[in-house]
């Protein structure tokens, strides 16, 4: 008798949809493009089992479109767009699910965004990607750290001493010969009464 009641209500809704929407929305994202993941939100009670899995799946899809505007061999995309979901939706799952690929793709997300906001933003950002940059593995978390400290030391994204503080952390992060590291030894030249070494 219940069930028939679920169903006459339904109509064309499908029962999962009513019975366990999360499985429902999760299963109706199996054969969806990332553009239609990343115009639905999450909708997800806590604690279910479902919910973490939602997010990243939301979480890649939003990075994948924002990273389709890439420039070959450029870490960033040339648009902003999809990154605030990126980032949200990559912090949402690692707040269900921890995992170090789920903290590099939140660090990259906020890295790349930050690329887009004012300095002293930016630097508000990178400080906010800086838990994902420490969870990220290990070779990534260098590389990342580093990237987070040209942005940190940007003109107008602090105090000299600031400024130079970040670049040096960010230098001694930085795989030698990489553009980061290059990059980085040329705005601790450019700070004053900073140096070009650590």
């Amino acid at each position: 008798m219940k069930l028939a009641l679920i169903l006459l209500l339904a109509g064309c809704t499908p029962v999962a949809a009513l019975l366990d929407p999360p499985l429902a929305q999760l299963a109706r994202w199996e054969g969806a493009s990332p553009a239609e993941i990343a115009a639905e939100s999450v909708a997800c009670p806590e604690g279910h089992a479902a919910c973490a899995r939602l997010h990243t799946r939301r979480a890649e899809a939003c990075l994948g479109l924002a990273m389709a505007s890439r420039a070959p061999g450029a870490a960033c995309p040339g648009r902003p767009e999809h990154l605030d979901c990126a980032a949200q939706s990559y912090a949402a799952a690692r707040a269900l699910s921890p995992s170090p690929a789920l903290a590099a793709g939140e660090a990259q997300a906020r890295l790349c965004r930050a690329e887009f906001l004012a300095p002293a933003e930016a630097a508000r950002e990178v400080a906010e990607a800086a838990p994902a940059i420490a969870a990220s593995p290990p070779g990534r978390a260098a590389l990342t750290g580093a990237r987070a400290a040209l942005i940190a030391s940007r003109p107008g994204a602090g105090e000299d001493s600031q400024r130079c503080a970040a670049a040096q952390a960010g230098l001694r992060l930085a795989p030698a010969g990489t553009r980061e590291a290059l990059d980085l030894a040329r705005r601790l030249a450019s700070i004053p009464d900073c140096g070009a070494t650590p």
